[in-house]
């Protein structure tokens, strides 16, 4: 097997040789502490190196992660918006009814009922994919997050999220209780369905409900006052979630341009 060190390496070793067999061993041991001296001075350049060339990778990688974050974002934005109308719609229905018991006159219809009923219950959930986020919080990566605010930011957007799925929780454990039983018993699903474009139905319930009747109901009122509740605290929830997804949006654009 042949020699294959390479010629500096040879060059090296037959000085130290030279001076070893020359006697010469103040300066053997002088071109020993440089030698070793520059070694240590390579390595140092080695790790600086590499160092610079992890933060590179890391820093491309946070980039790609933001403009992921950015668009996850921007998606959550629309859908937000779809279902922040839903409670707007909702919010107007309940006052409505609630105004009815106060100034009612008669001249409601069934139909009319079964439209404010349905649009009471437009309280949908709010669960927006982001697996980019739930990526960042699981493996730890938040913390490479050098934009603290937006660290901060995606923190309390994590908290806003479920504060708001503990009140929705709330408001269905209430509709479930509560609001639709009583609805079952005092009125027409079939009617309320038939108002939503049920595609099952043509026909109205051929049971007579009676519009005077419900809205001289205490009970029903007290339902429609606590339907009301639960309503707007979840789209002031919303709201909050709202300006914070804003400032979420702004952050990343921030570190990006960074």
């Amino acid at each position: 097997m042949g020699n294959s060190q390479p010629p500096m390496i040879k060059f090296f070793r037959r000085f130290r040789q030279q001076l070893l067999h020359e006697n010469k061993f103040t300066k053997y041991l002088l071109y020993a502490v440089g030698e070793i001296v520059l070694v240590v001075i390579g390595i140092f350049i080695a790790i600086q190196l590499n160092g610079w060339n992890q933060n590179r990778i890391e820093k491309k990688q946070l980039a790609i992660t933001l403009e992921n974050l950015k668009e996850e974002f921007s998606s959550t934005e629309e859908l937000l918006t779809s279902i922040s109308s839903h409670y707007v719609t909702s919010i107007e229905a309940n006052i409505r009814l609630m105004n009815l018991f106060i100034a009612h006159d008669g001249g409601i219809s069934a139909q009319d009922i079964d439209l404010l009923i349905s649009q009471s219950a437009k309280q949908v959930p709010f669960y927006p994919p982001q697996p980019v986020l739930d990526e960042l919080f699981n493996s730890g990566k938040i913390k490479s997050i050098s934009n603290e605010t937006l660290r901060r930011n995606l923190l309390e957007w994590e908290s806003n999220i479920k504060w708001f799925h503990f009140d929705y929780d709330l408001m269905i454990t209430f509709s479930n209780d509560q609001f639709q039983p009583y609805i079952t018993r005092h009125w027409s699903w079939k009617n309320i369905e038939i108002t939503e474009g049920s595609e099952f139905f043509d026909e109205r319930s051929t049971f007579n409900v009676d519009p005077n009747e419900l809205l001289q109901k205490l009970e029903f009122e007290n339902l429609i006052d606590t339907n009301l509740f639960h309503t707007n605290r979840l789209y002031k929830r919303l709201k909050i979630i709202d300006v914070l997804l804003d400032n979420i949006l702004l952050q990343i654009d921030n570190s990006l341009s960074q």
